[in-house]
């Protein structure tokens, strides 16, 4: 039976440890330097958590396990989103923290496309009152996807500057539409801004700069409310 050190560098990559294989399969730590070692065949019972813990399908472990490296059985594996950076109420964005330990998450598994998605992890509290700082948001173009834009929703707006936006859409008693934060506290550098989902020249005359529906890039359709969700518990 071949060694699976490649074991070792995929949880070192998920920032897990052994000990974590060991709690996972309910087995002694010295069971798993077993395994490592070729020495201990992973048991019927054992292959399920064990895929799971990798983030693998359950065909790609056995083929691994069989060459003793990791090998992906072409068809069997969950598609991934990249994880774009830390997005934040002004629009900026910065890097993944460093000890995220993932930069992807697994695909919602009720689309078909994974074009016209985007995912990124919420860097400060513009919108703590409906997503907590450091939870993931996945958003889908509603050009490609089903995905309606209505009061309530929480959009993902493209600047002129290239920059993007999360906001919620909101229309007033008085029947006008805004783009809103949702700070816990009231804070000057998240914005709310004009918007309206008629098209140019329509409707009534809106200040210059206001966001209309060309301005949308995605719907949030999607929240990880953990910072730290692993890719294989989905979307």
């Amino acid at each position: 039976m071949p060694t699976q050190d490649w074991i070792r560098t995929a949880l070192k990559e998920q920032g897990r440890k052994l000990k974590d294989v060991a709690e996972a399969l309910d087995i002694a730590p010295p069971r798993v330097s077993d395994i490592l070692k070729g020495t201990r065949e992973v048991q019927a019972d054992e292959v399920m958590p064990l895929a799971s813990l990798l983030g693998l399908s359950p065909q790609s472990l056995l083929k691994s396990l069989a060459v003793g490296e990791r090998s992906l059985v072409p068809g069997t594996e969950a598609r991934s989103l990249k994880v774009l950076g830390q997005l934040a109420g002004d629009g900026s964005l910065s890097p993944l923290p460093a000890d995220l330990g993932f930069a992807d998450v697994a695909c919602p598994p009720d689309v078909a496309r994974t074009d016209g998605l985007y995912c990124y992890m919420l860097a400060d509290a513009s919108m703590a009152r409906e997503i907590r700082p450091g939870s993931l948001i996945i958003a889908a173009d509603p050009k490609r996807h089903y995905a309606p834009i209505a009061p309530g929703a929480i959009l993902l707006l493209d600047l002129p500057s290239g920059a993007r936006l999360v906001r919620q859409y909101v229309r007033t008693d008085a029947g006008e539409d805004w783009l809103v934060p949702l700070p816990d506290t009231p804070n000057p550098a998240y914005a709310s801004l004009r918007f309206s989902l008629l098209p140019d020249g329509l409707g009534p005359d809106l200040p210059q700069g206001a966001f209309g529906i060309k301005h949308v890039a995605g719907v949030v359709m999607w929240v990880h409310t953990r910072m730290g969700v692993r890719p294989a518990s989905g979307a």
